[in-house]
């Protein structure tokens, strides 16, 4: 009996750390494509000052195009490939200064992590732009210290270069009080 509690909790275990990285890194609807015939995209990290205290912002990638590659409950991939042209990337850009869940699942377990992950105020936004096969694009946040407003770049792996999104869109969380 103990063995079988003990194989069953070594399964739970490794579950357990497989399953926050299990987005999916396929962003397109088809057959599997090469990777030089693809284009990958990446969630930035970005180090900053809110309130004179070190902390950072990402963008987790959700969805290329209408297909969901990442969530909450199932993870947030660190890249997906993508068919080239014209992408539209859903990111939800996580503060961690606004992060209520971390404290949460400290003290109240996975249960009270995901009460307040869904009370947590964040916002989602789609970033446009075009991606060319065999390059690699970072979506790096860069949130203004001052202002607490976002501004988003696409950085081009390989070479260093920053761009403009060609569209920003903000999706906001509805409010549970309207």
């Amino acid at each position: 009996m103990k063995r079988h509690f003990f194989i069953l909790l070594s399964a739970l275990l490794v579950a357990a750390m497989i399953l926050p990285g299990c987005g999916s890194s396929k962003g397109y609807s088809g057959g599997k494509l090469q990777e030089d015939e693809t284009a990958r995209i990446e969630g930035g990290t970005h180090k900053l000052k809110v309130k004179k205290r070190n902390t950072t912002e990402q963008a987790l990638l959700v969805k290329v195009d209408s297909l969901t590659v990442g969530s909450f409950m199932k993870g947030y991939p660190k890249h997906t490939e993508v068919k080239p042209g014209e992408t539209m990337v859903e990111i939800r850009h996580f503060c961690k200064w606004n992060d209520g869940s971390a404290m949460a699942g400290a003290m109240f377990g996975v249960i009270g992590a995901s009460i307040a992950e869904s009370n947590n105020p964040h916002t989602h936004y789609k970033i446009t732009f075009p991606a060319e096969k065999g390059k690699t694009y970072v979506i790096m946040p860069e949130t203004d210290e001052e202002t607490l407003k976002p501004h988003f770049v696409i950085i081009d792996k390989a070479s260093n270069v920053r761009t403009e999104p060609l569209r920003v869109v903000e999706i906001a969380k509805k409010d549970k009080n309207q």
